[in-house]
């Protein structure tokens, strides 16, 4: 894991402003499903529509409480005569229990852990496409959420919100090792893991432990491409279906921009009432202190200054649209 001082981190980060980076994101969950009924057991269960998928095809979705909250962020790769799903970080088994819960004796499906058999690293930045195109020379015409194969088990795949931006190296280490090289021979630049959160933040998509969460239903956090709403039922599917023919969720998600650093969990007060509260916080070398915060929708017009915990005096912050401009 590469050493995620200030220092790399804004170095790293005008690298991928000007260039091409290579981040490991190996904690991202990766699970095998095997077994004709792979994508019905899935459509069923999550929010998107999962069916007639063509090979090497991915589609975002969710999987969600009879309630409609967050269980985990998926995608969803078709491959022959199987399916490669990615979770969010460290999720990977979660996942698998969860679903194993849905799986009958009719269901011909089995899930298997690939998170050790493959490792995963991702190329962001300017010159992301460029650097792919030396792995595979069809990379920069790769529509979003779609995989290139780059060798047995290995995958190029191009991401997109609300997956995430750039590329995603899927493949087992010793293939991984020499992508990796050609990266670097290509332009790319081995960067911290903790850029990933920062260009996360500055992109305005929900992470892991922060916006998917259990708290929140998709359309709270940004979601809404990872959602049909004219697919049959799945679980949750009439909490989220009524919030969204009401217009009226509880929280949305915002940035926000302060002077100094905002607290995750700290209560956003407007009026002097809460209003929600800060999810994600970072750093950034062009825009300094911002973040992620779930507010009610009264509070959350572009420009609106909250106040953010209980201290006196008051750290102040400024509600921003998302992505964040410079």
């Amino acid at each position: 894991m590469v050493r995620s001082s200030p220092e790399d981190l804004t170095e790293s980060y005008h690298r991928a402003r000007s260039g091409c980076v290579i981040i490991d994101r190996s904690t991202v969950g990766r699970i095998w499903a095997h077994g004709p009924d792979r994508l019905d057991l899935l459509h069923r269960l999550s929010t998107n529509n999962l069916n007639g998928m063509t090979q090497h095809e991915g589609r975002p979705t969710v999987l969600t409480t009879p309630l409609g909250r967050i269980v985990d962020y998926l995608l969803v790769l078709n491959l022959d005569e199987r399916a490669l799903l990615l979770t969010s970080s460290d999720q990977s088994e979660t996942v698998q229990q969860w679903l194993r819960g849905f799986i009958f004796f009719q269901d011909d499906v089995t899930l298997q852990a690939a998170t050790t058999e493959l490792g995963q690293h991702g190329l962001y930045g300017a010159q992301a496409s460029a650097v792919a195109s030396q792995l595979a020379s069809a990379a920069a015409e790769l529509p979003p959420h779609h995989a290139l194969p780059l060798g047995e088990n290995a995958w190029l795949l191009r991401g997109a919100a609300p997956a995430g931006f750039g590329y995603e190296l899927v493949a087992p280490p010793p293939l991984m090792q020499h992508c990796i090289a050609r990266a670097i021979e290509a332009g790319a630049v081995v960067a911290p893991a903790g850029l990933h959160e920062l260009l996360r933040v500055e992109a305005g998509l929900p992470g892991a432990g922060h916006e998917i969460d259990a708290s929140f239903i998709p359309l709270e956090v940004g979601l809404r491409e990872a959602i049909s709403f004219t697919k049959g039922c799945y679980t949750g599917q009439e909490i989220i279906a009524r919030m969204d023919t009401r217009g009226k969720l509880a929280k949305t998600i915002v940035g926000l921009r302060a002077q100094q650093q905002l607290p995750v969990g700290a209560t956003l007060r407007a009026a002097g009432s809460s209003a929600g509260a800060v999810t994600s916080s970072v750093h950034s070398p062009r825009l300094g202190w911002i973040g992620l915060g779930m507010l009610k929708p009264a509070a959350a017009g572009p420009g609106a200054e909250l106040a953010v915990g209980d201290s006196e005096p008051a750290l102040r912050a400024t509600v921003t649209a998302l992505p964040f401009d410079n």
